[in-house]
């Protein structure tokens, strides 16, 4: 597969690394002082590199530092608008943009659709792609030193790009598009206490890598979701947790220590991989699956709710419940030499699958009510384990080179799924 990308970026900030030893410029100063209340927004101080992230040098550990946001004084707040369009030109060749077909069953799919003849389909290799962002925080500080804040990033939503070839024009992709909240969180700090996050907000291996030891930053960005994954034809999994939407998409508690000695102590507990706002909402899932109305919410227990910790409906066992993760981190210099290091264990339990614990699931009707039937010897029997695994990173950074590696290994399926019990890792 070849794939080659031109990129045009225009944006209203810089993605960089969060590490500590990367953070060492002295915040800008204010040349004159304008006429405002600057517990109010009112006063504009110029920054020099302001980030387009919610994460920054005031709200990712327990002491703030200087940074490319300006850390604020008593009684202040520092508000931050900002935002990133991406726009880029893209060629792809690989070898499933060519295909022959042959003429449709009636009724069928392709028949639908208007392919209703023998011949080749083939995509043409450029395309043209854009994407918007959007960074909103406010950290501020007490009179008597206590920090706190909130952030949210809200992303660009697409839509399906098949259409029928009656309908094809650009308004309709236009305007179906929408913007989505991607994190949203509230935190307090005290350099001698620590900093508490909550809401939807990156967990101890998130902040702790921050897509250093991972080397997401990259020319066409993160890794994890970024436009290496999303560009036409088949790509693998990423299977790291830093940046990941999985790691930091549900909602959660987190808890960083202030730091000793260049180390620092992490905890996070989530009940689900969900939000609780989410729950009254009804789901049209719960009536195929429970035959009741057009989909309740889930106020009553019903097969799909993410809060259930007991279901006889197949693979409910494989929510993941009481999500909790324990690490430490170092951040340090030894001359010239800067070190990011960090540790975490990740645990889970899950919901119990209740139904057809005494039929095997090498039976006929086994296979057929489990969906195993075309796995010559499976065992499944609806049952999962919950999450167990470790990560931990390095990154050594000299010159401005930086040489990282990443490892994760234990009980979990692709990014933090449970696995079927017996299943291979």
């Amino acid at each position: 597969m070849r794939k080659f990308l031109l990129a045009s970026v225009a944006t209203l900030g810089a993605t960089g690394g969060l590490m500590g030893a990367a953070l060492a410029q002295a915040p800008v100063a204010v040349v004159s002082a304008p006429k405002g209340a600057p517990s109010q927004g009112q006063i504009a101080y110029p920054l020099a590199n302001p980030t387009s992230y919610v994460n920054n040098n005031n709200n990712y550990q327990a002491a703030a530092l200087p940074g490319a946001l300006a850390n604020p004084t008593p009684g202040t707040i520092v508000i931050h608008i900002n935002g990133k369009v991406q726009t880029e030109i893209q060629a792809s060749w690989t070898n499933f943009d060519t295909r022959s077909v042959v003429a449709p069953a009636a009724g069928s799919t392709n028949a639908i659709l208007g392919v209703n003849g023998t011949g080749t389909v083939k995509l043409a290799p450029i395309a043209m792609n854009e994407f918007a962002r959007l960074y909103f925080g406010a950290d501020g500080m007490a009179t008597n030193g206590l920090r706190y804040g909130a952030a949210i990033e809200a992303r660009q939503n697409f839509t399906g790009q098949i259409s029928s070839n009656a309908s094809s024009g650009a308004s309709g992709y236009t305007s179906l598009q929408s913007l989505y909240v991607r994190r949203a969180f509230t935190y307090a700090a005290g350099d001698n206490w620590g900093l508490v996050r909550m809401g939807v907000t990156d967990g101890v291996i998130g902040i702790f890598d921050n897509g250093v030891t991972t080397g997401q930053f990259t020319l066409i960005g993160e890794l994890n979701g970024g436009d290496g994954q999303n560009m036409p034809g088949p790509n693998p999994p990423f299977w790291f947790l830093g940046q990941a939407g999985n790691e930091y998409g549900n909602t959660k508690f987190v808890y960083l220590s202030p730091q000793i000695a260049g180390f620092d102590f992490g905890f996070q507990y989530a009940p689900n991989t969900s939000n609780g706002f989410g729950l009254s909402t009804g789901n049209p899932l719960n009536a195929s699956l429970t035959g009741v109305g057009t989909g309740i919410g889930c106020g009553v227990a019903n097969s799909g709710c993410p809060t259930l910790s007991s279901s006889p409906s197949l693979l409910d066992g494989s929510r993941v419940m009481n999500q909790t993760v324990v690490g430490v981190r170092y951040q340090g210099k030894f001359g010239d030499v800067g070190i990011l290091a960090y540790g975490a264990y990740e645990f889970s339990g899950h919901a119990n699958y209740t139904g057809l614990g005494n039929l095997s699931p090498t039976s006929l009707a086994g296979q057929a009510i489990l969906g195993t039937g075309s796995v010559p010897g499976s065992t499944f029997t609806g049952q999962y384990d919950g999450l167990s695994f470790g990560s931990g990173g390095l990154a050594v950074t000299y010159a401005g080179f930086t040489l990282a590696g990443n490892v994760i290994g234990g009980r979990l399926n692709g990014q933090l799924a449970a696995a079927p019990k017996g299943g291979v890792g």
